[in-house]
């Protein structure tokens, strides 16, 4: 029962992500928004910047035969990396408890935002705690699924 909410949590994650790209959030590669396209709108560069913010979303679909103490130990680990790469403005993370049934077997949903995606790729993606915990989930992860969106808060 556990698992299937874990599942159900990760996939409303996923359909969150997905509907704000279908709304064109995520439709060209988007950053701060340039002088030419605040022209008129009376915002500052630094306030535009301030209003955008880059989504990483993250789910997890274990193998059947992953146990609940490798479940949780690798979620201390992906918990454990904004200590240990500072670039990450923000984490968050739960286990899906949607009553839908959409899931496709995802349990668990990881949210991190970045200021930027040269933060993202030049910083975090390379950075030596985050390879080492994505070798770590080799034997107990079936499929990974990821979603990148700039928001606006």
């Amino acid at each position: 029962m556990k698992l299937t909410k874990l599942i159900l949590l990760g996939f409303l994650f996923a359909a969150t992500a997905l509907m704000a790209c279908q709304n064109g959030v995520a439709s060209e590669k988007q950053g701060p928004a340039t002088k030419t396209e605040m022209a008129g709108t009376g915002m500052s560069n630094a306030e535009a910047i301030k209003e955008k913010l880059l989504r990483h979303v993250v789910l997890f679909k274990f193998k059947d035969d992953s146990t609940e103490a490798d479940v949780n130990e690798l979620n201390d680990a992906f918990n454990a990396l904004p200590d240990s790469i500072s670039i990450i403005k923000e984490f968050e993370w739960g286990i899906n408890n949607s009553p839908e049934g959409l899931d496709q077997g995802f349990t668990h949903c990881y949210l991190l935002t970045f200021a930027s995606e040269e933060d993202r790729d030049s910083i975090y993606l390379p950075h030596p705690a985050h390879q080492a915990f994505v070798e770590s989930l080799g034997p107990y992860v079936e499929k990974a699924f990821v979603v990148d969106y700039w928001a606006s808060n």
